[in-house]
């Protein structure tokens, strides 16, 4: 490695540094990039500031390179085989970390980094890479002994090199695979036929490639409107994305590195969408967790996730924040402009977010990969689809799958995502007007209320019409039709009630996660607005049936969706199957596994008639 006037200082030579696994020589790249950045900054007299900024991006990225390259060398065998090499070759690791760190923290104690010390690391990285055949001996280990239907799977193994027990370098995987539930995939009988919902295409890509490609196609189209005090401000696609990326960039400037764990205990809004995206481009995987949960509850679920960072805000309790070694706040984010993003080249199989199955007595941390969230977007693109220009709802907690999926679908749509909190629904939809309300039992309740209020302030006649919702409303459901007086009754009191409260331009009103009321579907129903009924856990996306308003079935939740199959086991559970199924999840407590023979053991009695299916 020399070093000219017209040369980089660090400059990558094919010939002599390549292990022939692209992975790691991009890692290496990454390396001698930073290392030039270092000089450069160094040598034309850059701020302290930027300095500091790229030792810490030096030190942080040190660590995760040769986290993952000695989880590459115990998953193929290489550790097992050439056991004094891997150990040697961890050493050298271990004492060049400590080098980086020392650097760092002489430059933050006012040292003056000379370019000696520079010279040595870039010495060093040669002499590790090419001269003293470290990397190279992994690399030849694998082109001649490892079968070449092999696929590395990085966080199959998360070492801890703080300790001296090299014991599980070999049949003691840590971390999360200790983590994840250690019950088998058990079998299950079937005792119904297999509902299929037909077929799904699903792209092989990240949720953060998914996102660029939309940005770049949509631009200024507008993604976010983002409520203010006197109305809504408007976010584009190109402003959401670089907002994140720029986040993204500021993450990875911290200690986290791709593959930690982030808790979002947020409240919905465009921040927290912000800090969701920038997770998927910084290869980090989210974790929501739901504000209004008790704090004791908050960091149970945050410790069994075993998180590496959170994202705070000002109402987030101390307890809380504790739970993580690294705490962002969201009213001042870190932000860079990263020199990579790992995660718009990230494994859509690798786990992406962590959610929870609240609500439920599992109270399940539900592993869901980039996969299993594309695939529930596709599903939903193909069930519900909408034109580009859409504005969709976001009322509910994001931090629950349904919600976020549904922002997903806009987003893959072209569409717009239109933000407010759930207690101000009601009066900030006439602003929205919607073409997709996302709501909830609960939502449509409080919203069923405010109607019947304002109808109390008709004059007699027109209450008398309004009185008469509900019934045509079962008129409709049961195919009997209408009276002619309901002609009288959308003319006079139902088209104006839409359009005073922004129903009028509805393409869709979801609900999900719980039944609806049977007096609320008829009565929506009876003044123009068609339900359609999502149902789906955390386990499968939040996405499986759809009881569609054309076809709406009072009593069932509907056909399966796209992609999604249906089955009874053979003492009636329903069973879930297909692409959105979660990959795995993270409670040794749950002894009743829900993964049998790839299906998701739902635990609910069903009932299917045709493809139609009815909860017990």
């Amino acid at each position: 490695m020399t070093s000219r006037s017209s040369e980089a200082f660090a400059e990558w030579d094919d010939d002599r540094y390549s292990t022939g696994i692209e992975r790691f020589d991009e890692q290496h790249k990454r390396l001698f990039g930073l290392l030039n950045d270092l000089h450069t900054a160094m040598d034309e007299g850059h701020s302290e500031e930027r300095v500091g900024d790229i030792l810490r991006e030096l030190e942080r990225y040190t660590e995760y390179h040769f986290g993952d390259e000695e989880e590459f060398m115990q998953d193929c065998g290489y550790a097992m085989d050439c056991a004094d090499c891997f150990f040697d070759h961890r050493e050298m690791h271990e004492q060049f970390e400590e080098k980086v760190r020392e650097l760092r923290e002489r430059h933050e104690n006012g040292e003056y980094v000379t370019m000696d010390v520079l010279v040595f690391a870039r010495d060093w990285l040669d002499s590790h890479i090419a001269a003293a055949d470290e990397d190279q001996r992994y690399g030849d280990y694998y082109d001649a002994e490892v079968d070449d239907d092999y696929e590395y799977s990085p966080g199959t193994l998360k070492r801890d090199r703080t300790t001296d027990d090299a014991e599980t370098t070999a049949d003691e995987p840590a971390g999360e695979a200790e983590e994840t539930d250690a019950v088998e995939d058990q079998s299950v009988t079937l005792g119904s036929e297999v509902e299929d919902g037909g077929p799904l295409a699903v792209p092989d890509e990240s949720v953060a490639a998914w996102f660029a490609d939309l940005a770049a196609t949509h631009g200024d189209r507008t993604a976010a409107l983002v409520p203010e005090s006197d109305g809504y401000a408007e976010r584009t696609f190109d402003d959401l994305y670089e907002r994140a990326r720029a986040v993204a960039g500021g993450l990875l400037t911290t200690d986290l590195t791709p593959g930690d764990r982030v808790a979002v205990p947020l409240p919905s809004g465009y921040e927290w969408s912000v800090v969701d995206l920038a997770c998927q481009l910084a290869g980090l995987v989210s974790v929501p967790l739901y504000p209004s949960a008790a704090d004791d509850r908050t960091c149970e679920r945050a410790e069994r996730a075993d998180v590496d960072g959170l994202v705070a805000d000002v109402d987030t309790p101390v307890a809380v924040q504790e739970v993580a070694e690294t705490v962002v706040h969201v009213d001042d984010l870190p932000t860079a402009d990263p020199r990579t993003l790992p995660g718009l080249d990230a494994d859509p199989d690798d786990p992406a977010t962590i959610v929870f199955d609240v609500g439920t007595p599992t109270d399940r941390g539900c592993v869901l990969t980039g996969r299993n969230l594309r695939a529930a977007v596709a599903a939903l693109d193909a069930e519900v689809p909408l034109d580009p220009g859409a504005t969709g709802t976001c009322f509910l907690p994001l931090a629950h799958v349904y919600q976020r999926v549904l922002a997903y679908h806009l987003w893959s749509s072209g569409g717009a995502v239109a933000y407010a909190a759930f207690e101000e629904a009601t009066t900030r939809l006439g602003e929205i007007d919607p073409d997709v309300l996302v709501g909830v039992p609960k939502l449509y309740q409080q919203l069923y209320g405010t109607l019947q209020d304002r109808i109390g302030d008709l004059g007699w006649m027109k209450r008398k019409l309004a009185g008469r919702a509900a019934a045509y409303g079962r008129g409709i459901l049961a195919g009997e039709g209408t009276p002619l007086k309901y002609r009288a009754a959308k003319r006079l009191v139902f088209r104006p009630l839409r359009e005073e409260f922004g129903l009028d331009d509805l393409t869709y009103a979801l609900s999900g996660l719980e039944r609806l009321d049977d007096h609320l579907i008829q009565f929506f129903r009876g003044i123009g607005v068609p339900l359609t009924e999502l149902y789906g856990p955390a386990e499968t996306a939040g996405v499986a049936t759809l009881n569609r308003a054309a076809s709406f079935q009072p009593g069932t939740v509907g056909t399966p969706v796209a992609g999604t199959e249906l089955a009874l086991s053979e003492d009636g559970t329903v069973l879930v199957g297909g692409p959105t199924v979660m990959d795995g999840c993270l409670d040794e407590r749950n002894a009743a596994h829900p993964l049998r023979d790839g299906w998701y053991y739902t635990g609910t009695d069903g009932r299917l008639v045709g493809s139609r299916l009815s909860l017990e």
